[in-house]
């Protein structure tokens, strides 16, 4: 079977600066990923060229066993998920949750398309999947953080893709709703036959329960990246922020300190 992901960035520059250099990344079906890196590491960029929003200055980019370049970019679009908190504002607070998820379908931000009554019954089984079901009528203006991002998740998955990436979806979420949050993460990539999942933290306590492997992302380059017990080192932690770290496990998941 063909990689879910075959990247190879040699370079990435913004405005004439150095973002990622000397980047090889590859996952394979029945992996799920987690990105680790500090502020300004290039993780975001990093996952916004998987996702194809953006491109190597010198590289390659495979995804789902097609390359980009050489294929039909939009057909390839609607099997990758992408939730980025750059989409939060761009959303109409007006739209039901229902609808904003709908929208998801045909890749459409407000009312630009008009909803089915089959595309909103997607979204509704989109917001099941994630735990959203309850406030699908509710106006997304009026949404917790924690709601949005459910809903923002749900839009991602109400076309099924084949590869979910998560760009710090537990961001500004107070402890209960992250937990929440990182449960219904946890039980879509336990899910058979769900998306390969790539989610991305500064955080190894939002790390799901089922994520297999790691990558470790130091200022735009390559620190580590492999199975995720060997990835996870107090050492590795260490150099990665910085700082000296202790690392460990309880009830299934991992937690970080200073020491």
């Amino acid at each position: 079977m063909a990689p879910v992901l075959d990247l190879q960035v040699e370079t990435f520059t913004r405005d004439g600066v150095a973002i990622l250099r000397g980047i090889r990344w590859q996952i394979s079906p029945g992996e799920h990923w987690v990105v680790l890196g500090a502020n300004g590491a290039g993780k975001s960029s990093l996952l916004s060229i998987a996702a194809g929003y953006e491109w190597p200055s010198r590289g390659r980019v495979a995804v789902l066993g097609e390359t980009y370049g050489e294929c039909d970019m939009r057909a390839l679009k609607e099997r990758i998920g992408w939730v980025s908190s750059a989409l939060f504002s761009w959303l109409p607070g007006r739209q039901s949750a229902r609808q904003v998820v709908a929208t998801g379908i045909h890749a459409t931000i407000g009312s630009w398309h008009e909803l089915s009554a089959e595309d909103l019954i997607r979204a509704d089984d989109a917001l099941r999947s994630i735990g959203a079901f309850a406030f699908r009528n509710k106006r997304y203006g009026v949404l917790s953080q924690g709601e949005k991002q459910r809903v923002m998740i749900a839009r991602a998955l109400v076309t099924k893709p084949d590869l979910l990436i998560l760009d710090e979806p537990c961001a500004g979420l107070d402890p209960g709703a992250r937990q929440r949050l990182i449960d219904d993460v946890d039980r879509l990539c336990a899910k058979r036959g769900g998306p390969t999942l790539i989610l991305v933290s500064h955080h190894v306590e939002e790390i799901p329960g089922h994520a297999t492997h790691a990558l470790l992302l130091k200022e735009g380059a390559l620190l580590a990246s492999g199975p995720l017990r060997e990835v996870l080192t107090e050492a590795l932690l260490t150099e990665l922020y910085e700082y000296p770290c202790k690392l460990g496990t309880a009830n299934g998941r991992w937690w970080l300190q200073g020491h």
